[in-house]
């Protein structure tokens, strides 16, 4: 008889399929034991069939018995093989058309030829339904009594932090540091995966950085030190945080806010983007042809206003911006007389989400009607949110403070990478370039017009 194995495990952590090769043996052994022929074993691995997600081993499976090649089909359990009534379903159905014998190791034979084979099948299916229902159900009320308690509950190895998910990996962390860092410079998320990548530094699935992997990463409370659940921060975690709480919630209003981008993503030279038309009011655009060192800027609004060469508009611009931060008083430029005591709204913002969870269990008690649940949380919810916001401004990472701190600020000028200059400038200033006028072969330093912006 021809036998067809499936196997299947519903999370893999290390990676090395070790569930589903100790199951596709066990089931291997079965086969020979009956002398029956292998023809093939289909594979899901770290697959949950409750997931609702598409099962590529079990639809091959199944497809083998529709097709009447598998007369017989080796599981290690039923479980193994569905766990939805939908699978199970199509499954019987096509087993019942074709003469199809289920073999489970960790069970009996079941033969859908028969009535009492289907019957069989019907109850062992119920019972391994209402097992999982129960394992779901003490699965839920585990995560959320970690989560009350500021706890991880397993799971794959984060990022920044060792297997036990609290012990700081300093190489790591210290990339998650300069990643909140960067992002609130105005670096592209593209940048800060290359990085990581040159520091050969993977994601917890061991594959490079994209992006998007940035983007989840940053965006996690984890590292703000709080938990969350089900998408809401309720309770502060039991492991260290890496950067506080205020630049998280400024990075991710920053990722969740596209229009709150300091500088555009695209932006290839200095002033592309930034600077304004002095005609039109429009961005200024890239021209020219870099490759043979001609790089021009254009008004984006309309190729008659201007044309001019990029380099001596970026030399004086750049010196522009060096003078300013090399001046003895250029540490006034960080001072913020307006800046909210941090201290305060984290305690506020810890007593707003103690509040909501208080609410919450005072109507599970029956203290409190569902109207009246739902007006309290709309008041504390519509305060958190304002708490938050004042956090993330206040938590944004000033991009003058290592040029400002510097002992060399040319040197460390000619240090930074374009993505960092050019938020130097998007932070000191306005640059408007006019026309040079017809025939000038010669820079002329008032057709670039600086105006310092309003908090400098």
């Amino acid at each position: 008889m021809r036998a067809h194995i499936y196997v299947r495990i519903s999370e893999d952590r290390t990676g090395q399929a070790a569930g589903v090769t100790r199951q596709r043996e066990d089931c291997e052994r079965r086969a020979r034991d009956r002398g029956w022929t292998v023809a093939a074993v289909h594979t899901d691995n770290d697959l949950s069939a409750t997931s609702g997600r598409r099962r590529p081993g079990f639809e091959a499976m199944l497809a083998a018995v529709e097709a009447g090649d598998a007369e017989v089909v080796v599981a290690w359990s039923l479980d193994r093989l569905q766990r939805n009534r939908r699978d199970e379903l199509r499954l019987y159905e096509a087993c019942r058309e074709r003469g199809t014998i289920l073999s489970l190791v960790n069970g009996t034979d079941l033969d859908f030829s028969t009535a009492a084979g289907r019957f069989v099948a019907d109850s062992l299916g119920s019972v391994a339904r209402l097992e999982v229902e129960m394992k779901s159900d003490r699965q839920r009320r585990a995560a959320e009594q970690a989560a009350a308690a500021g706890k991880r509950l397993g799971g794959r190895r984060p990022f920044g932090y060792e297997q036990d998910g609290v012990t700081i990996r300093e190489a790591e962390a210290q990339a998650v540091r300069d990643g909140y860092g960067a992002l609130l410079a105005g670096v592209p998320l593209a940048a800060i995966a290359r990085d990581w990548n040159a520091r050969g530094l993977l994601t917890g699935q061991g594959n490079p950085w994209k992006h998007d992997t940035i983007r989840t990463c940053l965006r996690n409370p984890r590292y703000a030190g709080k938990r969350a659940h089900r998408g809401q921060i309720v309770a502060d975690a039991v492991w260290p945080a890496l950067v506080p709480e205020e630049t998280w919630q400024a990075a991710r209003a920053l990722l969740d806010d596209p229009s709150r981008r300091s500088t555009p993503r695209s932006g290839k030279y200095l002033l592309t983007g930034i600077a304004r038309c002095g005609i039109c009011d429009a961005p200024v655009h890239a021209g020219g042809n870099a490759r043979r060192g001609h790089r021009a800027y254009r008004c984006s609004g309309s190729l008659g206003h201007f044309a001019r060469l990029a380099e001596p508009v970026e030399d004086y611009v750049s010196a522009v911006a060096v003078g300013i931060l090399s001046r003895p008083d250029a540490a006034e430029l960080l001072v913020d007389h307006d800046r909210p005591d941090l201290e305060a709204l984290r305690a506020e913002a810890t007593t707003l989400r103690s509040r909501l969870d208080t609410a919450a269990a005072e109507f599970a008690d029956g203290a409190l009607t569902a109207s009246q649940l739902r007006t309290i949380t709309t008041r504390l919810r519509s305060r958190l949110t304002e708490v938050e916001a004042v956090m993330a401004d206040a938590g944004r990472v000033d991009t003058l403070g290592p040029l400002v701190s510097a002992e060399d600020v040319q040197a460390t000028w000619d240090a930074l990478d374009m993505a960092r200059r050019r938020a130097v400038i998007d932070v000191l200033m306005t640059v408007r370039l006019h026309p040079p006028g017809r025939g000038t072969r010669t820079f002329r330093p008032e057709t670039v017009e600086i105006e310092w912006k309003a908090n400098r």
